[in-house]
């Protein structure tokens, strides 16, 4: 018999795995960058701009530091 402690690992497990995939697949980033407001890279979420360094360090991001962090936690919008 299954004990909570059990299902609890096993749902972690599960959770790391498909995180993992999803940063591997990078559906962590949005399709097509970052959205251009006034000529500034923003966050497609939030639409704060995106920092120049978070720009070079992460091809094709779209997300700030901020979102990108809720979408890994499962925060979804």
């Amino acid at each position: 018999m299954t004990d909570i402690l059990d299902m609890a690992a096993e749902v972690e497990r599960l959770q790391r795995e498909a995180a993992i995939a999803r940063a591997r697949s990078g559906t962590l980033r949005s399709a097509g960058g970052p959205q251009i407001i006034d000529g500034i890279a923003c966050c497609r979420e939030c639409g704060e701009p995106i920092p120049a360094a978070r720009l070079a360090a992460v091809a094709g991001v779209s997300l700030c530091v901020d979102c990108a962090g809720r979408q890994e936690r499962h925060d979804v919008y």
